[in-house]
């Protein structure tokens, strides 16, 4: 079974919860304390007193409005500084620039000449089988794969028809 704890650090009470599977098994409320560690430790132990399960938790969710209400209220805070690490804000380019479109663009055209290259398999370094210099500029050529078998017939059938040449590859 699948449990889980829940606790809310809050101004007035600390809540913990208790759920297995999707549903509350236990729930308690005790007073905040001002040190947020010891309000967790109390709820936490007030739950396993009710819910004995409780030690066999899989997770622990934690959850304070303490630092927002420390902002808010500007009590027992102390000096922090940011710090930015990386060039200056202006140095990377604004949003929406036309070139990120463009570059965009030649990508998308780059890739689908290699897929249609790569898919299709161009080029071709070695000529199929049935291909016949002869017939690139003012003649024509008729490749017919068939069984061997039926070679014969197909032989009959384009010389009946006027073929100058016929030959098996």
């Amino acid at each position: 079974m699948r449990r889980r704890i829940g606790i809310d650090v809050g101004g007035t009470n600390t809540d913990a919860v208790l759920l297995e599977e999707d549903a509350v098994a236990a729930a308690v409320k005790t007073p905040t304390t001002a040190d947020v560690t010891t309000g967790i430790t109390r709820a936490l132990a007030a739950l396993v007193e009710r819910a004995p399960t409780a030690r066999d938790a899989h997770a622990v969710m934690i959850g304070t409005t303490h630092f927002t209400n420390a902002v808010v209220q500007r009590r027992d805070l102390g000096r922090v500084a940011a710090v930015r690490i990386g060039l200056p804000s202006g140095a990377s380019l604004p949003p929406f620039v036309v070139i990120a479109f463009e570059l965009t663009i030649l990508f998308g055209g780059i890739a689908t000449l290699i897929g249609m290259v790569v898919l299709g398999r161009l080029p071709k370094f070695r000529p199929s089988p049935g291909f016949d210099p002869r017939f690139t500029r003012d003649r024509f050529g008729v490749a017919v794969h068939c069984a061997p078998d039926r070679g014969g017939s197909v032989r009959e059938i384009l010389g009946a028809a006027g073929a100058e040449e016929v030959k098996a590859v």
